[in-house]
């Protein structure tokens, strides 16, 4: 097996004790776990830069398993990096609120909108006619403010300024991106939720979370999720047995819904056990009937209330552009000791990386269908970690039925109880993070690769 070494060096951290916990009443606060985050974040970037430099080697000395690997992943496709066109965003009274516009490698931004993340005295940087603050919020969990501005002229006034401030915070001026969600409906007819015969905590047959290579986690103590996403229908029968709280972070007048947060809270549930929390960030608008969109600003404030719940894992089923300030607060969620689970995208194996799955510190997720089969659409690269159901997945629908989803935002959030589950165990992230690998079914090439990753988990 590929990388045994990596696996053994990462095992040895593991903690053996594993403390029973008794189940908490309903409305009970489950306290925020206290992980051991010591030498976390440089030995998981490690592992990720060195299964980049091993693949590269690979490559670089022709090996024909690799080289049909990737060969047989883009052929038969014509993947492609798209994203929806740039659209003016409606308020709920048909007044124009976000203007769309698209920008470098293809993404889409908020026009003549940028965004700055430091001191509040920083914001004298920006006393310029042609700009005006429309907004500044304290991070008091990342503490920095985020101001956001907007241009009434040429957009190089902000580049003129970006180049007159200190050296440390000219990467602080950014655009404010837009970021989409990554899933979409199946063409079949919804059905009530009483029909639906979901895999839930109870039904799941597991051999325990320490069984090497099952594909499933067992879990059994409350968890303390955190999501960001649409807003959830909270009273869907398919939550009956877990807490929800949810705010929001939507520019004020823009239309939300409920069907993208429903449906990934949804398959989360599935795996939590009876009194678990999950809270839960609304940052997404509604650009059309199939399309969910959320700005950075929103994504950030959204960020910043779940870090200062001290939630044990946060679930993005999101994805778009690098950015700094992006990478910055995931970054600091990773030294709070707080994981990220994000779906890679639905963009194509020949997509470029998207964030923020592609950063170092977050767990990459990709979807695979019943038969453990890559979803063909899938984005591919070094930065997918594990895999999980996310094909023709039944899901929650609102107000109480049920539909079939897909995508890598389907996976997602089963990856992430699965971790949160190893962590509440073992109270050590390196302990959860080996032992995920452990557990997960190895797919496709040996070992850990570019389109499974460190192989799937099981439902």
């Amino acid at each position: 097996m590929k990388y045994a070494k990596l696996y053994a060096c990462l095992l040895s951290f593991a903690s053996t004790a594993v403390s029973a916990q008794i189940l908490p009443a309903a409305g009970q606060v489950i306290t925020p776990v206290t992980p051991v985050i010591e030498r976390l974040p440089s030995n998981f970037s490690r592992l990720r830069e060195q299964v980049e430099n091993n693949a590269k080697t690979k490559l670089e000395k022709g090996s024909l398993a690799t080289q049909t690997l990737v060969s047989n992943t883009i052929s038969g496709v014509t993947p492609r990096f798209t994203v929806p066109n740039a659209s003016t965003i409606l308020s709920v009274d048909g007044e124009p609120i976000i203007q769309e516009i698209s920008v470098e490698d293809g993404f889409i931004a908020v026009e003549k909108e940028w965004l700055f993340m430091g001191e509040e005295s920083d914001i004298d940087y920006f006393n310029h006619p042609a700009i005006s603050v429309l907004e500044k919020h304290f991070m008091s969990s990342l503490s920095k403010w985020l101001f956001r501005v907007k241009v009434e002229g040429d957009t190089d006034t902000v580049s003129l300024i970006r180049n007159s401030l200190p050296e440390p915070l000219q990467a602080q001026v950014v655009r404010n991106h837009i970021y989409l969600s990554q899933s979409k409906r199946e063409a079949s007819l919804p059905k009530s939720a009483n029909e639906h015969r979901s895999v839930n905590h109870a039904q799941t047959e597991s051999t325990g979370a320490e069984d090497s290579h099952t594909g499933y986690i067992e879990c059994d103590s409350p968890l303390r999720m955190g999501m960001i996403d649409t807003h959830i229908t909270s009273d869907h029968p398919l939550f009956s047995h877990i807490q929800i709280e949810q705010a929001s972070f939507l520019i004020e007048g823009a239309e939300g819904s409920s069907e993208h947060g429903t449906s990934v809270a949804s398959l989360m549930a599935n795996v939590l056990p009876p009194g678990s929390q999950l809270f839960n960030a609304n940052v997404f608008y509604t650009r059309n009937s199939i399309s969910r969109g959320a700005t950075l600003s929103a994504l950030l404030k959204g960020i910043n209330h779940l870090a200062s719940l001290q939630v044990d894992a946060i679930n993005m089923s999101l994805a778009g552009p690098n950015n700094p300030l992006l990478m910055a607060a995931i970054t600091q969620l990773d030294e709070l000791g707080i994981q990220v689970i994000a779906a890679v995208g639905n963009e194509g194996p020949a997509s470029l990386p998207l964030y923020p799955a592609a950063y170092p510190q977050t767990l990459g997720a990709t979807a695979v269908d019943s038969d453990n089969r890559i979803y063909r659409w899938a984005n591919q690269g070094e930065y997918v970690d594990f895999a999980a159901l996310g094909v023709s997945v039944e899901t929650a629908l609102p107000p109480n039925k049920t539909i079939r989803q897909t995508g890598t935002s389907m996976a997602a959030p089963i990856i992430a109880a699965k971790y949160a589950c190893l962590l509440r165990k073992n109270k050590n992230r390196q302990s959860a993070l080996a032992l995920m690998q452990r557990s997960a079914i190895d797919a496709g090439a040996p070992g850990r690769d570019t389109v499974f990753g460190f192989g799937i988990l099981l439902r």
